[in-house]
């Protein structure tokens, strides 16, 4: 099963619910907890409304690049073609 972080603002629900309605399993956290918990989570990826640039730095520097950082809309697009 595909495992999504997802943090940020009001547009988490309608996100978050499409990822779910696709069969992710989604972890919902607040902004400061994303890098801790996509490690600590094993995920593979997180979905922000902001700063990938600096997950994904932040990620990198913890050796674990290879949790994509994506948009909340890049991620619905991701996952769909996952599944397709």
């Amino acid at each position: 099963m595909t495992r999504v972080v997802v943090a940020g603002g009001a547009d988490i629900p309608p996100v978050a619910r499409a990822l779910r309605d696709l069969g992710v399993e989604v972890i919902y956290v607040a902004p400061d907890q994303v890098v801790g918990t996509a490690i600590q989570e094993d995920a593979d990826a997180v979905a922000v409304d902001r700063g990938t640039r600096r997950i994904a730095a932040e990620l990198a520097e913890l050796d674990a690049a290879d949790i994509r950082v994506l948009t909340h809309a890049e991620a619905l697009e991701w996952v769909a073609g996952r599944y397709q």
